[in-house]
């Protein structure tokens, strides 16, 4: 039987970095994606992809709202548990919160959900989701190879004295900064994968990690369930 555990994300961006991300991680280890969605409050299956001979099975939730990640842990976990998932993970963004909202969020992450044998890590990516796109600073040239440092710094991101995660808005600087060289970032499917394709998992995992704590947290998360 393959290994399995389940994640639960907010929307399609997270759904297919998680994806990607995890077919990197596992390496020659075959992987097995069931993806749900939700809709109207219920979760269902969407499709089913397959990278090589699968040893591990994910299943990916994309609750479609940041405010149904942990709802949807907590309505699902009996069945999971049942079915041998050896581990829940949770991921959403801080954002619409402000950064005064971080440490009360994080303290009720778990606040209301079962403790049982399954275990349950919840994650917050800070601000969003996009502060790790941003911070994996190679990727700008495989977009756009006319997009310089000066036309990050002009939208309002420093790498150089600064962290993404100190943006209020990290979605809106990337948009801001695809666009000063005529290129788009919004949540439709075609420029999320664009992005999630040019992004290096080998700087993120070595490099971001040190700039981004949130993701250095999802990344052992994910290298749990995996191994």
């Amino acid at each position: 039987m393959p290994r399995k555990f389940a994640i639960f994300v907010e929307g399609l961006t997270e759904q297919e970095f998680t994806i990607q991300l995890l077919t990197e991680l596992a390496g020659k280890h075959g992987i097995t994606f069931e993806v749900h969605l939700q809709h109207q409050g219920k979760l269902s299956f969407s499709e089913l992809r397959s990278h090589q001979s699968p040893t591990i099975h994910v299943l990916v939730a994309n609750c479609c709202n940041d405010g149904q990640v942990k709802s949807q842990i907590k309505d699902r976990y009996n069945s999971l548990q049942s079915a041998g998932y050896s581990l829940i993970i949770g991921l959403r963004d801080v954002y619409p919160f402000n950064h005064s909202d971080i440490e009360n969020l994080r303290k009720n992450l778990l606040v209301g959900l079962p403790n049982s044998t399954t275990p349950i890590h919840i994650h917050l990516a800070i601000m969003e989701i996009e502060a790790w796109f941003l911070e994996e600073t190679t990727h700008f040239d495989r977009i756009d190879n006319n997009i310089s440092t000066n036309n990050l710094i002009a939208n309002g991101f420093d790498f150089s004295n600064m962290r993404a995660y100190d943006l209020p808005h990290p979605a809106e600087t990337l948009s801001n900064i695809y666009r000063s060289v005529g290129k788009g970032y919004s949540k439709n499917k075609r420029q999320v994968q664009r992005t999630i394709n040019a992004l290096s998992y080998e700087d993120l995992y070595i490099n971001t990690t040190t700039k981004s704590p949130s993701l250095k947290e999802f990344i052992t998360s994910l290298e749990k369930g995996l191994f």
